[in-house]
């Protein structure tokens, strides 16, 4: 999601793409995407411009949208969706500790969003950058730039 909540406004990633990217296996990238479809978090299109891009601004987008769209919903134990349905949970002294787990992170994941992310990404990029030598500038300039064009080709396949 990152990957392609970073990319131009309009512009659409292809799934191998997206896999390499990501060193994820292409036939498991395909079941991830097809969640997200699913959850209309992305929108996806077909034929020669086709691919997927995002079906909302990354702005409102959270985690816990991303999470829960792979992974179902949030449960980090038998007894964290519904204490009731945990035949130990009455005598568990570690229930309420998962609840309140889960709980937090429900909260933190539904309170970032992807362009949460991306702005941490695009400041971390600029602070490496204004850091480095001027030789270091130009030798990263030079290799970005060929990121840059490779990325493009790319997604204009």
């Amino acid at each position: 999601m990152i990957h392609i909540a970073s990319m131009a406004e309009g512009a659409v990633a292809l799934r191998s793409d997206i896999a390499e990217a990501q060193g994820i296996p292409p036939s498991f990238m395909a079941k991830i995407l097809r969640s997200l479809v699913r959850a209309r978090l992305l929108r996806s299109s077909r034929g020669v411009h086709g691919g997927f891009a995002l079906a909302r601004p990354s702005s409102r987008i959270t985690l816990l949208d991303v999470v829960e769209a792979i992974e179902g919903p949030l449960s980090l134990t038998n007894c964290t969706p519904d204490p009731a349905g945990c035949a130990r949970s009455d005598e568990c002294p570690a229930t309420s500790i998962w609840l309140e787990v889960q709980q937090k992170m429900a909260e933190v994941l539904k309170s970032t969003s992807l362009e949460d992310l991306i702005s941490v990404q695009r400041r971390s990029t600029r602070s490496a950058s204004s850091h480095a030598s001027e030789g270091d500038r130009r030798s990263h300039g030079r290799e970005h730039a060929g990121k840059a064009l490779a990325d493009l080709a790319g997604h204009r396949r």
